[in-house]
């Protein structure tokens, strides 16, 4: 989304990505960031998706399938993380299924705010 924004993170967060050797998104992400850019800019949710899939397309991002073990690591972290239980993280459902994507593709996950610092998983932050 800040890149898509131009947020003032975008420059690092474009630079950071860039060495990394694979980048995944979800199909979950790609609706949050869609919906989300559709309604800062103004036009339609088809809209917003075509911008956000060309995007993912030109930037060579994966989308990995939400399957059965994806679900059951988002549970685990909205039992330990989400905003319901009082945990500083205070996870939301976006949040669960982004932590529990990387999580079952090994890999670190690329974020803004504070949330993720009070949980388990590996990964850069940017920004606050």
């Amino acid at each position: 989304m800040a890149n898509l924004l131009e947020e003032a993170e975008a420059v690092a967060i474009r630079e950071a990505l860039f060495d990394e050797n694979e980048l995944v998104t979800s199909p979950l992400a790609m609706f949050e960031a869609s919906t989300r850019l559709a309604a800062v800019k103004r036009f339609s949710i088809d809209d917003g998706y075509r911008v956000v899939q060309a995007f993912m397309e030109d930037a060579n991002v994966r989308v990995a399938a939400i399957d059965a073990e994806v679900g059951r690591i988002a549970h685990r972290c909205a039992g330990l993380y989400h905003h319901a239980t009082g945990h500083p993280a205070r996870l939301n459902m976006g949040d669960c299924f982004a932590y529990a994507s990387a999580r079952a593709a090994s890999l670190k996950l690329a974020y803004k705010g504070d949330d993720f610092i009070h949980t388990d998983i590996e990964g850069q932050r940017f920004g606050s």
